[in-house]
This record gives C-alpha cells, structure tokens and sequence, in this order.
C-alpha cells in the first residue's frame, strides 16, 4: 500500500502537475497567458526587471514554466 502511494506521488511530481516548492507564490493576469489559475511561483526576474520567469498551470493543468512581463506579476498577498 505504502508502495504504491509513494509510486503515485512519483508519477504526479514528475508529470509536471505539481507547481515548484521554491520561489515566490504570485498572482498572474490572465492576459499573460492562458493559465488555469492566477496561483503562479516566480522563479527569476531578468537584469533589466522588464521579464519575469514563472512557473503555473496552464488549462491542461501542467506546471509551464514561461516568461510573461512584470508588469502581470503582483504579490500573492495582495488581496
């Protein structure tokens, strides 16, 4: 049984379904790309600070890691 669970916890970490542990949690615009959620981990912010490396759900519910504009990057406590 133990086997198992850790065989399936395997298979979804590896599948791309599970969003990275490191990072920053943000909120992303939608107008960034088609995301499943808001709910995104930035990775890396280019020298200039114009682009912005995160890492979200698409609609197919895959961890995509993309470049978007800083500007559709805003602190996930900003609610």
């Amino acid at each position: 049984m133990r086997r198992g669970f850790i065989a399936l916890a395997m298979m979804v970490a590896i599948s791309g379904c599970l969003l990275p542990g490191q990072g920053t949690p943000v909120l992303v615009d939608s107008f960034a790309g088609e995301y499943w959620s808001g709910e995104a981990r930035l990775l890396e912010v280019s020298n200039d600070k114009l682009r912005c490396l995160i890492a979200a759900r698409n609609r197919s519910m895959l961890v995509r890691e993309q470049w978007v504009p800083c500007t559709s990057v805003h602190p996930a406590n900003s609610r």
